[in-house]
């Protein structure tokens, strides 16, 4: 049975601010967890203190313990975004999180990550491409990823209904403790500006971050970006179960399109990056829901989103990509808060 899809649903588009505080909180309410006290971002507690290298690790006690590495530059960069969550992809590679983006000589499990790192992103990790240019790099694992699993694929469903049979949602649990995490980098000695940065699955941790979280002034997303309508067809995303729980908020989607989400970021830049082959987001779906997001910063009277592709690529975040990524970073001039109309 083909379900109604609500990307025409009004919720008063004569004037945006009042759908953007209507929708986000739709968004709120659906991922079934309130926000993190701020008094448990303030406790975090440093694991290795006496620890002089550049990495650190920290723990929250949120829902369960949340552990947050930061990478730290020699001298960290003074423009208007200087730090940086980076929120890796799904991939059905649970052995490891957070440490797809890292040096391989950090992991414990060095090869993998180095496979990864060449089959994904021509061999570069990119914690250390970031750090090097000065930002502060802040890295976490998902649920089920990493030093918190890893868990099997069918298994995915299972933490899932284990979730559900507890009034809870895994994609709700993710997105609090992304927003979490970038409250955390955002009380940091000399962060001026946070961009969310994600590939694939993490792409779309990173402009759903950017619509959530106060603390994040820009996002960059890689290889993760459509509508609704096409992620409901027939073996795409939404269709499959077990991946899914990581991004179906419970009755959200009835309501709002990811489009429309992703809007709710306005007037926050935004970045997204594709290939022209990639199989999983094929780029004719991609601007056209790339058109539907145009349309709601223009109502909000802001500039637009930016999309960058790259020719020949497919579902990859490629050196052509990275410098795309570095060059927008650099060059981001953070807007007033808040729309026009």
């Amino acid at each position: 049975m083909r379900l109604p899809v609500p990307s025409e649903i009004s919720l008063g588009e004569d004037n945006f601010r009042r759908w953007q505080q209507q929708a986000k909180a739709l968004l709120n309410n659906a991922l079934l967890l309130p926000a993190a006290d701020p008094a448990l971002i303030a406790a975090a507690t440093r694991i290795n203190p006496q620890d002089k290298t550049s990495s650190e690790q920290w723990r929250l006690q949120l829902w369960q313990p949340l552990d947050l590495y930061l990478y730290k530059p020699v001298t960290l960069r003074q423009d208007a975004v200087n730090a940086v969550i980076l929120l890796h992809d799904h991939g059905a590679e649970f052995r490891i999180g957070k440490d797809k983006w890292l040096p391989p000589g950090l992991s414990d499990q060095p090869e993998l990550v180095s496979q990864w790192q060449q089959k994904y992103f021509d061999g570069v990790a990119i914690a250390e491409l970031l750090r090097a240019q000065g930002y502060l790099v802040l890295l976490a694992d998902a649920p089920g990823f990493g030093a918190r699993g890893p868990l099997q694929y069918s298994e995915q469903q299972q933490l899932a209904a284990n979730l559900q049979a507890q009034g809870l949602s895994l994609a709700g649990l993710m997105a609090r403790e992304d927003e979490a995490a970038a409250a955390f980098l955002a009380r940091q000695p000399g962060v001026n500006g946070i961009a969310a940065v994600g590939f694939s699955m993490g792409g779309f941790r990173a402009w759903q971050l950017a619509a959530l979280s106060a603390d994040v002034d820009a996002a960059v997303s890689v290889g993760w970006f459509n509508s609704l309508r096409f992620l409901r067809e027939p073996d795409n995303n939404f269709s499959r179960g077990q991946t899914a729980f990581y991004l179906i908020h419970p009755g959200l989607y009835r309501q709002l399109d990811l489009t429309d989400i992703a809007a709710l970021s306005a007037p926050k830049p935004l970045l997204f990056l594709h290939g022209t082959e990639d199989p999983l987001m094929p780029l004719h779906q991609v601007e056209l829901a790339f058109k539907r997001i145009q349309l709601r910063y223009r109502q909000c009277g802001a500039s637009g989103p930016m999309l960058r592709v790259a020719k020949g690529q497919g579902h990859r975040f490629g050196q052509s990509l990275q410098q795309q990524m570095l060059q927008w970073l650099a060059d981001l001039q953070l807007p007033v808060a808040g729309c026009n109309n």
